[in-house]
């Protein structure tokens, strides 16, 4: 939700230059380095599985109580140097049928473990990963979903692929279960810019897809990333009105890179295999633009960084995503349930991480344990959620819902004044509906959201962009191998501390 009476102001911020190396008069000098986990609470090393498991059972349906489901596939042929997901990829992909079994038994295991088992689901999301790669397999987790108690004609279902992967018989399974959204990465259509980032130059692949889809699939989704090597503001306008002026595309995700997910990356740009990254002023235009364009073009948002085309969607198609790609909840009442490798589900009073290699998490699955890292899991309420995601939300923060945390005391003093400094530098605007951000305030949604966490979830991310940071010199410097596991911090983080030990 974006107000357009901002847009002739911040059309006027293009064209300004930073001030004592201010972004468009603000406070941040900088685009935020993580917009991948808020959710993410400093490390408990005493947590236990019974903890855990306490915490699923425990968590209580409450009257703002919404159910998401979220599947992680951990398999990808494509290695991105952008990809915070890549870590627990696996080039194995004739488990197919093995983990689609194993993926929907842990589902079945958390839902029967909560208490909102059997109320509606407002949406699935299977990603990855390339799910395309469990081939017609994702038939059987569709059929899965659409078997669950909760499940109806409502519910969304959402399904990621990549291009270069993605066979027709996969894309004939999406139709058959109706799925409502279908998604993939192209990140940019500029071939340089697309070898550093170590994806295939040619997108011959794009039109053979989209005539399968087209036509057949409400929702069909294009992500973008800004802020990559090589990038400039010629190339992000170039993508993006490529994408939007093509009639079979009528969803796109302009994401800003998140350079401390991409250890690989950082270490790419201090070797000077790729040019540096884009100044931070060029990569705050290449979000303004972005987002003006959008809003110009008459799109409409519906995500974190989601855009759909009212006049190429039916309302109810657009009333049925609910627009957070399940990488988090949206409130303290939500339960978000995310299972295989690498998924996080969030509860009411939990927050429960899985082990990212797949093996281990297979074969922990195959002994009838439960493979959760246990030491990322916490069962501490974050009671202030709303308040610190609606930065993220398309819905912004509804007023009732804030005074309902206002009278909790969920929100702390310190919270309130931040809130109230940044409706004063017009990067939040409160009306009588409640709060949502402008559109200098989406430019810099990662900071809003980093600034109005209370302090232990502001130290648990800044220890996450820091580590990212350490492992893209470690890489550079040749003491950790530039692989997969680079991105999977609970593999990489006990080689950071050999090599610097």
């Amino acid at each position: 939700m974006v107000s357009r009476r901002m847009i002739s102001m911040t059309e006027s911020a293009e064209h300004s230059a930073t001030t004592n190396g201010s972004l468009f008069n603000t406070r941040y000098t900088t685009l935020a380095s993580n917009t991948i986990d808020y959710w993410m609470l400093p490390d408990d090393p005493s947590m236990t599985e019974a903890r855990v498991l306490q915490a699923i059972e425990g968590a209580p349906v409450l009257d703002e109580a919404s159910l998401q489901i979220y599947l992680h596939v951990p398999f990808c042929a494509q290695r991105c140097r952008f990809c915070a997901f890549s870590g627990g990829n696996s080039l194995d992909f004739a488990e197919a049928e093995r983990y689609t079994r194993l993926v929907v038994l842990q589902l079945r295991d958390l839902l029967d473990r909560t208490r909102i088992k059997g109320q509606a689901i407002r949406s699935v999301n299977i990603g990855g990963g390339s799910p395309d790669l469990l081939g017609t397999h994702i038939g059987y987790l569709l059929k899965s979903m659409r078997d669950l108690p909760g499940c109806s004609d409502e519910t969304e279902f959402s399904v990621e692929f990549t291009l270069s992967t993605t066979k027709r018989e996969f894309i004939e399974e999406l139709v058959r279960y109706d799925v409502t959204k279908a998604s993939f990465g192209i990140q940019s259509l500029d071939r340089q810019v697309r070898e550093y980032m170590r994806q295939p130059k040619s997108l011959q692949s794009l039109e053979q897809v989209l005539g399968w889809i087209d036509g057949r699939i409400p929702v069909v989704n294009a992500d973008l990333i800004t802020g990559m090597p090589g990038q400039d503001l010629k190339i992000v306008q170039s993508d993006l009105r490529a994408l939007m002026h093509d009639p079979r595309i009528n969803c796109i995700s302009s994401y800003v890179l998140t350079a401390a997910a991409a250890p690989s990356l950082l270490a790419g740009v201090a070797a000077g295999d790729m040019p540096p990254l884009p100044s931070a002023h060029e990569r705050a235009l290449m979000r303004l633009d972005t987002y003006g364009t959008f809003l110009r073009e008459g799109w409409t948002r519906r995500g974190t960084n989601t855009y759909v085309n009212p006049a190429r969607v039916v309302p109810e198609v657009i009333r049925r995503i609910a627009g957070n790609e399940c990488i988090g909840g949206s409130h303290y009442e939500a339960f978000l349930l995310g299972a295989g490798p690498q998924a996080v589900s969030s509860l009411p009073g939990a927050r429960v991480e899985n082990r990212v290699d797949i093996d281990g998490w297979c074969q922990a699955m195959e002994r009838g344990e439960h493979p959760f890292h246990l030491s990322k899991c916490s069962d501490v309420g974050q009671e202030d959620t709303a308040l610190w995601v609606f930065p993220l939300r398309w819905e912004a923060l509804p007023q009732g819902r804030f005074d309902r945390m206002m009278s909790k005391g969920s929100i702390s003093d310190e919270q309130l004044a931040t809130l109230g400094a940044f409706e004063r530098e017009g990067l939040v605007i409160h009306t009588s509906r409640g709060y949502e951000l402008s559109i200098l305030g989406e430019v810099f949604m990662g900071h809003l959201v980093h600034d109005l966490k209370k302090d232990s979830g502001r130290r648990a991310v800044d220890d996450y962009v820091r580590e990212g940071y350490a492992l893209g010199s470690a890489i550079s410097s040749g003491a950790v191998a530039d692989s997969n596991s680079a991105n999977n911090r609970q593999i990489a983080l006990p080689l950071l501390g050999k090599a610097s030990g």
